[in-house]
């Protein structure tokens, strides 16, 4: 940490501890002053770059963002000829994601806990976005977009399959995180997230027809 320091990094060494303390002990755990300790730095260091907790906040969720989409790209490259497949891939890959980083995956939702304008997202949030809105655009037969167009350029039905397949696949995710589908066993978790997201994958085909 202190070799990143006098690198001009400390910025990401602080960030680097940010993770390690959500992975480790969790919100409940995160202060900037143990970040600031773990990364061997004045207590002011991280107020310096950050401003507050909120904006520390808003920066690891940003490094959520695009884990996340690294993920979903790396789950859809083998697949992109095969529509169902795609679409499980998205489900599988948001799942494993909220299970590998469960407290990143809590905060980058949560914005009460982070400091941006929500009609001027940050990059890393409209990255997410749109790559999470070609799925549905290539399973429609219609154009895909770019990170810097909104969701104002697109029409109301196009609109409407976005929240359904993103809300039933966060969804998902989200219950699972939190221990509220326990009740299904373990062994048929992937078979039954399959079914359901290849469900998707034909409604958004047919209301498209």
């Amino acid at each position: 940490m202190k070799t990143a320091y006098h690198h001009g990094d400390l910025k990401n060494a602080l960030l680097d501890a940010a993770d390690e303390i959500l992975l480790s002990k969790g919100l409940q755990g995160f202060t900037m002053r143990a970040c600031a300790r773990l990364a061997n730095v004045s207590h002011a260091a991280p107020k310096h770059h950050f401003g507050d907790i909120n904006g520390l906040l808003t920066e690891v969720a940003m490094r959520g963002f695009d884990r996340l989409v690294a993920l979903l790209q790396n789950k859809m490259q083998p697949v992109m000829g095969d529509l169902h497949a795609q679409m499980y891939a998205v489900g599988l890959a948001y799942v494993e994601f909220a299970e590998a980083y469960p407290e990143h995956f809590r905060i980058m939702f949560r914005k009460d806990l982070l400091s941006y304008d929500t009609q001027s997202p940050p990059r890393q949030i409209a990255v997410t976005y749109a790559t999470l809105t070609n799925v549905v655009l290539r399973h429609r037969g219609e154009p895909e977009i770019s990170e810097i167009e909104s969701m104002a350029s697109l029409n109301g039905e196009v609109i409407k399959d976005i929240f359904m397949c993103w809300s039933n696949i966060h969804g998902y995710a989200h219950l699972r995180l939190e221990g509220q589908l326990n009740s299904i066993p373990e062994e048929t978790h992937l078979k039954i997230l399959q079914e359901n997201t290849q469900r998707l994958s034909d409604l958004v085909q047919r209301r498209a027809a």
